[in-house]
Protein backbone atom coordinates (compact mmCIF):
# COMPACT_ATOMS: atom_id res chain seq x y z
CA UNK A 1 0.00 0.00 0.00
CA UNK A 2 1.47 3.41 -0.56
CA UNK A 3 1.01 6.65 1.27
CA UNK A 4 -0.55 9.30 -0.36
CA UNK A 5 1.45 12.22 -0.61
CA UNK A 6 0.25 14.69 -2.91
CA UNK A 7 -0.36 12.01 -5.99
CA UNK A 8 -2.25 13.20 -8.91
CA UNK A 9 -4.81 10.96 -7.76
CA UNK A 10 -5.56 13.13 -4.68
CA UNK A 11 -6.01 16.17 -5.56
CA UNK A 12 -8.06 15.43 -8.51
CA UNK A 13 -10.75 14.08 -6.61
CA UNK A 14 -11.93 10.38 -6.57
CA UNK A 15 -13.25 8.87 -10.07
CA UNK A 16 -16.87 8.98 -9.02
CA UNK A 17 -18.15 9.43 -11.56
CA UNK A 18 -17.28 5.95 -13.28
CA UNK A 19 -17.74 4.42 -9.69
CA UNK A 20 -21.56 6.02 -10.63
CA UNK A 21 -21.59 4.63 -14.14
CA UNK A 22 -20.61 1.17 -13.45
CA UNK A 23 -23.09 1.12 -10.47
CA UNK A 24 -25.78 2.27 -12.36
CA UNK A 25 -25.31 -0.05 -15.60
CA UNK A 26 -24.40 -3.21 -14.33
CA UNK A 27 -22.35 -4.60 -17.09
CA UNK A 28 -20.81 -7.52 -17.17
CA UNK A 29 -20.82 -11.18 -17.24
CA UNK A 30 -20.91 -12.23 -13.79
CA UNK A 31 -23.41 -14.26 -13.66
CA UNK A 32 -23.12 -18.04 -13.56
CA UNK A 33 -24.13 -19.22 -16.83
CA UNK A 34 -27.62 -20.80 -18.15
CA UNK A 35 -27.80 -24.63 -18.48
CA UNK A 36 -29.03 -25.23 -21.77
CA UNK A 37 -29.15 -28.92 -21.77
CA UNK A 38 -32.18 -30.98 -22.64
CA UNK A 39 -31.32 -34.11 -20.77
CA UNK A 40 -29.04 -35.95 -22.68
CA UNK A 41 -25.58 -35.67 -24.06
CA UNK A 42 -24.65 -35.42 -27.01
CA UNK A 43 -24.52 -38.77 -29.28
CA UNK A 44 -21.06 -40.35 -29.86
CA UNK A 45 -18.83 -38.46 -32.26
CA UNK A 46 -21.87 -36.02 -33.13
CA UNK A 47 -20.90 -32.51 -32.43
CA UNK A 48 -23.21 -29.79 -30.74
CA UNK A 49 -23.39 -25.86 -31.14
CA UNK A 50 -25.69 -23.93 -28.79
CA UNK A 51 -25.38 -19.84 -28.54
CA UNK A 52 -27.32 -18.03 -26.59
CA UNK A 53 -27.84 -15.35 -23.80
CA UNK A 54 -29.03 -15.08 -20.40
CA UNK A 55 -30.11 -12.07 -18.19
CA UNK A 56 -30.21 -12.71 -14.11
CA UNK A 57 -32.02 -10.04 -11.88
CA UNK A 58 -31.73 -10.46 -8.13
CA UNK A 59 -34.32 -9.64 -5.49
CA UNK A 60 -31.17 -7.26 -4.19
CA UNK A 61 -31.44 -5.17 -7.78
CA UNK A 62 -32.76 -2.07 -7.26
CA UNK A 63 -31.59 -1.74 -3.25
CA UNK A 64 -28.01 -2.36 -3.86
CA UNK A 65 -27.93 -0.08 -7.56
CA UNK A 66 -29.53 3.11 -5.19
CA UNK A 67 -27.20 2.58 -2.65
CA UNK A 68 -24.40 2.32 -4.99
CA UNK A 69 -25.72 5.41 -7.19
CA UNK A 70 -26.57 7.45 -4.26
CA UNK A 71 -23.31 6.86 -2.14
CA UNK A 72 -21.01 7.26 -4.96
CA UNK A 73 -22.69 10.94 -5.56
CA UNK A 74 -22.46 12.02 -2.23
CA UNK A 75 -18.53 10.93 -2.18
CA UNK A 76 -17.94 14.04 -4.19
CA UNK A 77 -19.22 16.13 -1.34
CA UNK A 78 -17.32 14.68 1.45
CA UNK A 79 -13.82 15.41 0.64
CA UNK A 80 -11.84 16.84 3.26
CA UNK A 81 -7.75 18.20 3.41
CA UNK A 82 -5.20 15.23 3.89
CA UNK A 83 -3.33 15.38 7.09
CA UNK A 84 0.06 16.34 5.68
CA UNK A 85 -2.06 19.28 3.92
CA UNK A 86 -0.85 17.28 0.20
CA UNK A 87 -4.68 17.56 -1.11
CA UNK A 88 -8.07 16.29 -1.05
CA UNK A 89 -8.82 12.57 0.94
CA UNK A 90 -11.94 11.07 2.50
CA UNK A 91 -12.49 9.28 5.68
CA UNK A 92 -12.83 5.27 6.28
CA UNK A 93 -16.94 5.87 7.38
CA UNK A 94 -16.97 8.01 4.02
CA UNK A 95 -15.23 5.81 1.51
CA UNK A 96 -16.88 1.98 3.11
CA UNK A 97 -20.22 2.33 1.88
CA UNK A 98 -19.19 2.45 -1.24
CA UNK A 99 -16.76 -0.04 -1.25
CA UNK A 100 -19.56 -2.14 0.63
CA UNK A 101 -22.12 -1.43 -2.12
CA UNK A 102 -19.57 -2.25 -5.01
CA UNK A 103 -18.68 -5.67 -3.38
CA UNK A 104 -22.38 -6.61 -2.76
CA UNK A 105 -23.10 -5.74 -6.20
CA UNK A 106 -20.50 -7.91 -7.81
CA UNK A 107 -20.81 -11.25 -5.69
CA UNK A 108 -24.37 -11.10 -5.87
CA UNK A 109 -24.80 -10.27 -9.26
CA UNK A 110 -28.16 -8.68 -9.11
CA UNK A 111 -27.75 -7.28 -12.92
CA UNK A 112 -25.74 -9.00 -15.03
CA UNK A 113 -26.12 -10.74 -18.28
CA UNK A 114 -24.43 -13.98 -19.78
CA UNK A 115 -23.84 -14.15 -23.14
CA UNK A 116 -21.95 -17.17 -24.76
CA UNK A 117 -21.32 -19.96 -27.32
CA UNK A 118 -20.60 -23.41 -26.77
CA UNK A 119 -19.51 -26.66 -28.51
CA UNK A 120 -19.68 -30.15 -27.12
CA UNK A 121 -18.50 -33.85 -28.15
CA UNK A 122 -19.86 -36.69 -28.12
CA UNK A 123 -16.53 -38.75 -26.95
CA UNK A 124 -18.24 -42.14 -25.75
CA UNK A 125 -21.50 -43.84 -25.85
CA UNK A 126 -23.25 -42.09 -22.77
CA UNK A 127 -20.51 -39.69 -22.41
CA UNK A 128 -19.60 -36.17 -23.80
CA UNK A 129 -17.33 -33.01 -22.91
CA UNK A 130 -17.98 -29.40 -23.56
CA UNK A 131 -16.79 -25.90 -24.19
CA UNK A 132 -17.93 -22.90 -23.46
CA UNK A 133 -16.80 -18.84 -23.96
CA UNK A 134 -18.18 -15.66 -23.92
CA UNK A 135 -17.25 -12.35 -23.02
CA UNK A 136 -16.32 -12.61 -19.58
CA UNK A 137 -16.37 -16.26 -19.39
CA UNK A 138 -14.80 -19.24 -20.11
CA UNK A 139 -15.51 -23.12 -19.11
CA UNK A 140 -15.12 -26.16 -19.67
CA UNK A 141 -17.45 -29.56 -18.43
CA UNK A 142 -18.20 -32.96 -19.07
CA UNK A 143 -21.77 -35.39 -18.91
CA UNK A 144 -22.48 -38.54 -18.55
CA UNK A 145 -26.19 -39.87 -18.98
CA UNK A 146 -27.48 -41.89 -16.75
CA UNK A 147 -30.85 -42.80 -18.15
CA UNK A 148 -32.84 -43.34 -21.31
CA UNK A 149 -32.31 -43.64 -24.88
CA UNK A 150 -28.81 -42.37 -26.53
CA UNK A 151 -30.11 -41.97 -30.03
CA UNK A 152 -31.72 -38.82 -30.60
CA UNK A 153 -34.57 -39.92 -32.99
CA UNK A 154 -36.20 -42.02 -29.76
CA UNK A 155 -38.43 -40.35 -28.18
CA UNK A 156 -38.90 -40.70 -24.54
CA UNK A 157 -37.11 -39.57 -21.01
CA UNK A 158 -33.85 -39.05 -20.06
CA UNK A 159 -31.31 -37.59 -17.46
CA UNK A 160 -27.95 -36.46 -17.22
CA UNK A 161 -25.29 -35.43 -14.71
CA UNK A 162 -22.78 -32.17 -15.60
CA UNK A 163 -19.92 -31.58 -13.90
CA UNK A 164 -17.45 -28.43 -15.15
CA UNK A 165 -15.67 -25.31 -14.56
CA UNK A 166 -16.46 -21.74 -15.57
CA UNK A 167 -13.78 -18.72 -15.26
CA UNK A 168 -15.82 -15.26 -15.17
CA UNK A 169 -15.31 -11.86 -14.54
CA UNK A 170 -16.77 -9.98 -11.23
CA UNK A 171 -18.95 -8.18 -13.68
CA UNK A 172 -19.42 -4.51 -11.91
CA UNK A 173 -16.57 -4.85 -9.61
CA UNK A 174 -14.67 -5.80 -12.36
CA UNK A 175 -14.86 -2.28 -13.77
CA UNK A 176 -14.59 -0.41 -10.59
CA UNK A 177 -11.08 -2.73 -10.28
CA UNK A 178 -9.85 -1.68 -13.56
CA UNK A 179 -11.13 1.83 -13.58
CA UNK A 180 -11.26 2.54 -9.86
CA UNK A 181 -9.44 0.39 -7.28
CA UNK A 182 -6.76 -0.53 -9.91
CA UNK A 183 -6.60 -4.13 -9.32
CA UNK A 184 -7.47 -7.74 -10.32
CA UNK A 185 -10.04 -10.07 -9.46
CA UNK A 186 -11.03 -13.79 -10.63
CA UNK A 187 -13.84 -15.88 -9.71
CA UNK A 188 -13.76 -20.15 -10.36
CA UNK A 189 -17.26 -21.89 -10.66
CA UNK A 190 -17.56 -25.62 -9.58
CA UNK A 191 -20.84 -26.87 -10.61
CA UNK A 192 -22.81 -30.00 -10.47
CA UNK A 193 -26.12 -30.42 -12.54
CA UNK A 194 -28.58 -32.61 -12.73
CA UNK A 195 -31.20 -32.42 -15.70
CA UNK A 196 -33.49 -34.55 -17.33
CA UNK A 197 -36.50 -34.09 -19.93
CA UNK A 198 -38.64 -35.51 -22.35
CA UNK A 199 -38.31 -35.66 -25.77
CA UNK A 200 -41.35 -34.99 -27.79
CA UNK A 201 -41.08 -36.98 -31.38
CA UNK A 202 -38.48 -34.96 -33.02
CA UNK A 203 -40.17 -31.44 -32.67
CA UNK A 204 -39.82 -30.52 -28.82
CA UNK A 205 -37.82 -30.94 -25.84
CA UNK A 206 -39.30 -30.23 -21.89
CA UNK A 207 -36.73 -30.35 -19.29
CA UNK A 208 -35.82 -29.37 -15.32
CA UNK A 209 -33.33 -29.75 -12.89
CA UNK A 210 -31.14 -28.94 -10.40
CA UNK A 211 -27.29 -27.70 -9.21
CA UNK A 212 -24.67 -26.85 -7.13
CA UNK A 213 -22.09 -24.22 -7.74
CA UNK A 214 -19.36 -23.73 -5.44
CA UNK A 215 -17.72 -20.22 -5.92
CA UNK A 216 -13.96 -18.99 -5.65
CA UNK A 217 -13.10 -15.55 -5.97
CA UNK A 218 -9.88 -13.53 -5.22
CA UNK A 219 -9.09 -9.94 -5.96
CA UNK A 220 -5.95 -7.57 -5.33
CA UNK A 221 -7.09 -4.38 -4.49
CA UNK A 222 -5.03 -0.44 -5.12
CA UNK A 223 -7.79 2.14 -4.55
CA UNK A 224 -7.67 5.64 -6.08
CA UNK A 225 -8.40 7.00 -3.09
CA UNK A 226 -6.20 8.44 -0.41
CA UNK A 227 -8.37 7.18 3.07
CA UNK A 228 -7.93 8.46 6.41
CA UNK A 229 -8.36 5.39 8.93
CA UNK A 230 -9.54 5.63 12.56
CA UNK A 231 -6.20 5.82 13.89
CA UNK A 232 -5.20 9.21 11.91
CA UNK A 233 -2.94 7.28 9.38
CA UNK A 234 -3.09 7.67 5.18
CA UNK A 235 -3.54 4.69 3.00
CA UNK A 236 -4.26 4.21 -0.59
CA UNK A 237 -5.17 0.44 0.35
CA UNK A 238 -8.11 -1.39 1.33
CA UNK A 239 -7.50 -2.53 5.28
CA UNK A 240 -9.45 -5.03 6.47
CA UNK A 241 -10.74 -6.16 3.14
CA UNK A 242 -10.89 -9.79 2.55
CA UNK A 243 -8.91 -10.63 -0.79
CA UNK A 244 -10.77 -13.61 -1.26
CA UNK A 245 -13.50 -15.81 -0.44
CA UNK A 246 -16.57 -18.34 -1.04
CA UNK A 247 -19.53 -18.51 -2.02
CA UNK A 248 -22.51 -21.38 -2.50
CA UNK A 249 -25.51 -21.31 -4.84
CA UNK A 250 -28.55 -23.94 -5.07
CA UNK A 251 -30.70 -23.50 -7.95
CA UNK A 252 -33.33 -25.21 -10.12
CA UNK A 253 -33.56 -24.94 -13.96
CA UNK A 254 -36.95 -25.06 -16.27
CA UNK A 255 -36.96 -24.83 -19.94
CA UNK A 256 -38.23 -26.32 -23.46
CA UNK A 257 -37.35 -26.03 -27.00
CA UNK A 258 -38.75 -26.55 -30.36
CA UNK A 259 -37.12 -26.97 -33.86
CA UNK A 260 -36.71 -30.11 -36.12
CA UNK A 261 -34.33 -32.82 -35.90
CA UNK A 262 -31.21 -31.29 -35.50
CA UNK A 263 -32.01 -27.69 -35.17
CA UNK A 264 -33.84 -26.21 -31.88
CA UNK A 265 -34.91 -22.67 -30.12
CA UNK A 266 -34.56 -23.10 -26.31
CA UNK A 267 -36.02 -21.26 -23.59
CA UNK A 268 -35.12 -21.20 -19.78
CA UNK A 269 -35.72 -20.24 -16.57
CA UNK A 270 -32.50 -20.39 -14.09
CA UNK A 271 -33.82 -19.76 -10.28
CA UNK A 272 -30.58 -19.71 -7.92
CA UNK A 273 -30.34 -18.54 -4.00
CA UNK A 274 -26.77 -17.44 -3.54
CA UNK A 275 -24.99 -18.18 0.03
CA UNK A 276 -21.77 -15.90 1.30
CA UNK A 277 -20.66 -12.59 3.16
CA UNK A 278 -16.95 -11.06 2.96
CA UNK A 279 -15.40 -8.60 5.13
CA UNK A 280 -15.17 -4.44 3.78
CA UNK A 281 -13.14 -2.13 5.27
CA UNK A 282 -13.53 -4.09 9.17
CA UNK A 283 -17.32 -5.02 8.52
CA UNK A 284 -19.08 -7.97 7.49
CA UNK A 285 -20.98 -7.67 4.51
CA UNK A 286 -24.07 -10.19 3.44
CA UNK A 287 -23.90 -10.94 -0.55
CA UNK A 288 -26.94 -13.19 -0.01
CA UNK A 289 -29.88 -13.38 -2.36
CA UNK A 290 -32.21 -15.02 -4.73
CA UNK A 291 -32.19 -14.29 -8.68
CA UNK A 292 -34.03 -15.19 -11.71
CA UNK A 293 -31.90 -15.79 -15.00
CA UNK A 294 -34.25 -16.12 -18.43
CA UNK A 295 -32.39 -17.31 -20.92
CA UNK A 296 -32.68 -17.92 -25.07
CA UNK A 297 -30.91 -19.73 -26.65
CA UNK A 298 -30.25 -21.71 -30.09
CA UNK A 299 -28.09 -24.96 -30.97
CA UNK A 300 -27.61 -27.60 -33.68
CA UNK A 301 -26.78 -30.94 -33.15
CA UNK A 302 -24.61 -33.20 -36.41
Amino acid sequence: MVEGSGSKAARRGPPTATLLAVLALGAGCAAPGWVGSTGRVTPRRDVRLTAGVGYQVSTQAAEVVLDGRDLAKALRQKRVTCPDLSGDCWTLEDVRPVVRAGMRFALSSPLSANLAVAGRYGLLDGLDVGLRWGPGNLGLDAGVQLFGPRDPSVEGWAGSLFAGWTRRDMGTLGGIIEDVLQGEAKLDDYSLTFVAGRQLGQVAHLYAGGRYIFTSWKLSLLPDLPIIYDTGELQRGLLGTDPSGRLHHLGAVLGGAVGWRKVYLGLELDLTQTFGHTEVLFERVDVSGFSVMPALYLYGQF
